[in-house]
């Protein structure tokens, strides 16, 4: 019998290392859109990682840990247990760090919601290397992989037409546009003119003409924006919820895209299933359903909430006791 770990971190570690070629470093990668609050079932993908990564580190690996929050993604629904709920909805439409923070302590909605997750990772020990898509937006730092992602536009529309029932508009481009003068993505019209030229008419009616060089308020959308992601970064590994695994869903048209226009492989990765607390519903930041890092260290050691997600294997779903099954917890850890 094999004296090799069967952990499935350990197991997941050595099939990275077989698809990816046995080399000396390797970037593993998550992230979420800050569009409510960070939950427990956002918690699962960091962890997973962080316990894939520590795997590679004892197989004698160097590892990157990035997390992206999507935070240049326009702010689509008001979570309900948000306050200033009118204020907020003055704001839908915009990238959400220029989304105001209902609280007041932070500069804008996204850095509320990060920082509150942020804060909690040195208290379960995970070290990860946070990227803002905001600023990697708007440098321009994207720009190249995007003028190829509309150069290859039919290509794109043909993968993702492979997976729908109703095809694509004519006019559909991977992109979404942001109106410099409202800084919500209310642009219409918009055409991809080639060398880097893109036209739209503005809120204000103007049509205008700017080179994606020079006017980076746009970005990817996600089917696309993934993939070029993986290419950006050099990602060998991101595992993803298993919405984002179903069939046809955004990690298959994510491999195509990823190989037939930015001429790479897809990352290894394994899906992972929802979790909840007990005796209630999945959590849900648009429904206000959000059991915080923050607020499961006040029942729960770090070390026992390392082991309640070590002992679960990502593709099992499982549920949080926070009743008087925590004695029991507590007692079978110890």
């Amino acid at each position: 019998m094999s004296n090799e770990s069967q952990h499935w971190a350990d197991q997941t570690a050595r099939m990275i290392i077989a698809q990816k070629t046995d080399k000396e470093s390797y970037t593993l990668a998550a992230g979420i859109t800050p569009s409510g609050v960070i939950h427990m079932g956002n918690f699962r993908e960091v962890i997973t990682v962080d316990l894939i990564k520590r795997a590679l580190e004892s197989a004698g690996k160097k590892v990157r840990f990035i997390y992206s929050w999507d935070e240049f993604d326009a702010f689509r629904k008001v979570p309900v247990n948000m306050p200033k709920q009118e204020e907020l909805v003055n704001e839908l439409r915009k990238p959400l760090t220029d989304v105001i923070d209902p609280f007041g302590c932070h500069a804008n909605y996204a850095e509320h919601n990060e920082q509150n997750f942020e804060d909690s990772m040195e208290d379960v020990g995970i070290d990860v290397e946070f990227i803002h898509q905001t600023p990697m937006n708007i440098s321009g730092k994207y720009a190249p992989l995007m003028i190829k992602a509309l150069d290859n536009v039919d290509k794109i529309k043909e993968i993702l037409n492979s997976h729908r029932q109703e095809p694509l508009a004519d006019s559909w481009l991977p992109i979404e546009v942001y109106d410099e003068d409202t800084k919500k993505d209310t642009v219409t019209d918009i055409k991809y003119e080639g060398n880097a030229k893109l036209s739209f008419t503005k809120q204000s009616g103007s049509r205008v003409t700017v080179d994606l060089n020079e006017y980076h308020n746009v970005k990817l959308k996600w089917r696309t924006d993934w993939p070029m992601r993986w290419t950006f970064e050099n990602v060998d590994f991101e595992s993803g919820g298993k919405d984002h695994f179903s069939k046809g869903g955004s990690f298959d048209t994510g491999k195509e895209i990823s190989k037939q226009v930015f001429d790479r492989d897809a990352p290894s990765s394994i899906r992972y299933e929802w979790i909840s607390m007990k005796g209630q519903k999945q959590f849900s930041s648009s429904k206000g359903i959000a059991f915080t890092l923050k607020e499961l260290l006040k029942v729960y050691s770090p070390e026992l909430v390392r082991h309640l997600f070590a002992g679960s294997r990502p593709t099992a779903e499982f549920e949080i006791a926070i009743d008087e099954d925590i004695i029991k917890i507590y007692e079978e850890f110890d």
